[in-house]
């Protein structure tokens, strides 16, 4: 049947690993093709079980988009083109950096697409495929990263239900981002896919999502635990010879401690993973918000914490750094504001003196001046002197 993470619903099984393509002979070539009068299609990215990605010109805004084209063959099928579309709705609700924006939808002639923002870079799949496990510190930046962007989508009441590497980006500036809610759930909404369907991908199940119960925001916790755990120790919590094995697994065991696999695991992120793969919800981070505090607080041993004098390292969470950068009255050291303040004071003082000297040259000139600077009369018969006993010059 292939990689289980390929099977993401009983419908359709995925090959492991390359894109599947699923073309209909029916439809024409889509290279070139102008979707909508608009999107010209220009480059083929990638193709899954449900859809084709292609990079495209809006040439209306002069932009470059992605566009997600439902296969012909799968278009033909009410529940998963309502599906489609729901990932347009519940998506564009959603503004956050680390989520895909949505900018479009069209049907034309058959075509059903979708428009989106174009990502530069490569999935955490391909990153990880490539470098078999990654460093604490990139786990939790990952990490702190996707939970950011699902507490956002929770917080609308959208649950992603579909969390795995191949559904989170690596920008080539340097972003982390969620993509695909094509499985989302809309809480309080109902649910558009069939309820014989075992939706989302088998290695990241949450056990409810297995025993079809309900989900919520701990569901998408679940599955970014299990991500992470892949990350951080190069397999998944959970392996099994067919995917009916390995999504019942979690039922009945828990997974190994990532220390257990992996040495100089930094002991708060492996609680913290621990935690998030907790079989009931209850125990689990009750919000992404919760998790991601968690990642951000463990204290990373390693590079990290070597290139450092100071015994435990410091993590600094993005918001507050980009807060400290855009402070319109940013700290300044005490030393710094007094230097500072000395030198404004002399200044002053000069100026006040150059004034004054200025002042007298102008006055000296005229009949004032005259009378208030000559030497003869400065003090002679001004009743104050003389009460002090000082005469003019003439007296002494």
């Amino acid at each position: 049947m292939g990689d289980p993470e390929s099977s993401a619903c009983v419908t359709c099984v995925h090959n492991d690993g390359s894109t599947t393509t699923a073309v209909n002979a029916s439809r024409p070539p889509l290279q070139s093709k102008v979707l909508a009068g608009r999107y010209r299609l220009d480059t083929h990215l990638a193709s899954g079980g449900m859809a084709e990605v292609w990079s495209a010109t809006d040439e209306v805004l002069g932009r470059h988009v992605a566009v997600k084209i439902l296969h012909a063959h799968i278009a033909t099928d009410p529940a998963l083109r309502s599906r489609f579309h729901a990932e347009a709705v519940a998506a564009a609700r959603l503004a956050h950096p680390s989520i895909v924006a949505i900018f479009d939808t069209c049907d034309d002639d058959g075509v059903e697409a979708l428009v989106m923002e174009l990502v530069r870079g490569r999935t955490l799949r391909d990153y990880l495929d490539e470098r078999g496990r990654l460093e604490p510190v990139e786990v939790v930046h990952i990490g702190a990263e996707v939970a950011s962007a699902l507490s956002c989508a929770h917080r609308a009441g959208i649950i992603h239900r579909d969390i795995k590497p191949a559904n989170i980006l690596l920008s080539d500036d340097g972003r982390v981002l969620v993509t695909d809610f094509g499985i989302a759930k809309v809480l309080g909404e109902a649910d558009s896919t069939r309820t014989s369907q075992l939706l989302g991908t088998v290695k990241y199940l949450a056990p409810e999502q297995v025993e079809g119960g309900p989900i919520d925001g701990r569901t998408d916790i679940y599955a970014l635990g299990a991500v992470l755990y892949e990350a951080l120790c190069g397999q998944p919590p959970f392996r099994a010879d067919n995917p009916a094995a390995l999504a019942l697994a979690r039922l009945h065991r828990d997974a190994p401690e990532p220390s257990t696999l992996v040495d100089d695991v930094p002991q708060d992120l492996d609680r913290a993973i621990v935690r998030s793969l907790e079989r009931v919800a209850a125990v689990r981070f009750q919000s992404a918000d919760d998790f991601r505090a968690a990642l951000l607080a463990a204290a990373l041993d390693g590079p990290a914490a070597a290139a450092s004098s100071v015994d435990s390292t410091i993590v600094v969470d993005r918001d507050d750094l980009l807060g400290h950068l855009f402070d319109p009255e940013p700290a300044v050291p005490t030393a710094v504001r007094r230097r500072g303040r000395g030198r404004y004071a002399f200044v002053l003082v000069l100026v006040i003196v150059l004034v004054l000297l200025l002042l007298a040259l102008l006055v000296a000139g005229t009949e004032l001046g005259e009378t208030l600077f000559s030497s003869e009369s400065a003090s002679a018969g001004h009743p104050f002197f003389e009460s002090i006993g000082i005469g003019s010059r003439a007296d002494r």
